[in-house]
C-alpha cells in the first residue's frame, strides 16, 4: 500500500510538473495573438472567392506583420457585407483586420495600389 501511494504522488508531482513546462513552452509561441484584442492589422493579397450568403472573403495574402503570419490562402468574416460590393474574384486587394487570434474580420477592403 506503501508503495502505491508513493507510486501515485510521483505521477500526479510529475504530471502537474509536465503540464506547468507544457503551459509555459505554450506562453512563448504567438499563433497570431496581438497585444491587443483590437489591434488593426494590415494585409495585401488577392481575392480567391467570395460568399456574399456567409459574408465571407477568401484571400491569398502575403505575409501580415502585425499578426506574425506568413503568405498564406484563408477565409476571413466581413464585418459588412457592403464590403464586398465592388470586389470580384482575381482582384488584387489592400484590406484592415481586426480582432484577435485566428479569427479576425476584415473591416476594410479596396483596391491594392
Amino acid at each position: 500500500m506503501k508503495n502505491c501511494f508513493i507510486v501515485a504522488s510521483f505521477v500526479a508531482f510529475a504530471t502537474v510538473g509536465a503540464s506547468s513546462a507544457f503551459a509555459a513552452d505554450m506562453g512563448n509561441m504567438n499563433m497570431g495573438k496581438s497585444d491587443s484584442a483590437e489591434k488593426v492589422a494590415h494585409g495585401v493579397g488577392v481575392v480567391k472567392d467570395i460568399d456574399t450568403k456567409q459574408n465571407t472573403i477568401i484571400l491569398s495574402h502575403q505575409p501580415i506583420k502585425e499578426l506574425n503570419w506568413s503568405a498564406m490562402t484563408m477565409a476571413f468574416k466581413v464585418s459588412d457585407e457592403k464590403l464586398l460590393k465592388g470586389v470580384k474574384v482575381g482582384d488584387q486587394v489592400s484590406f484592415d483586420l481586426k480582432g484577435s487570434g485566428m479569427s479576425p474580420v476584415v473591416t476594410a477592403i479596396r483596391p491594392a495600389r
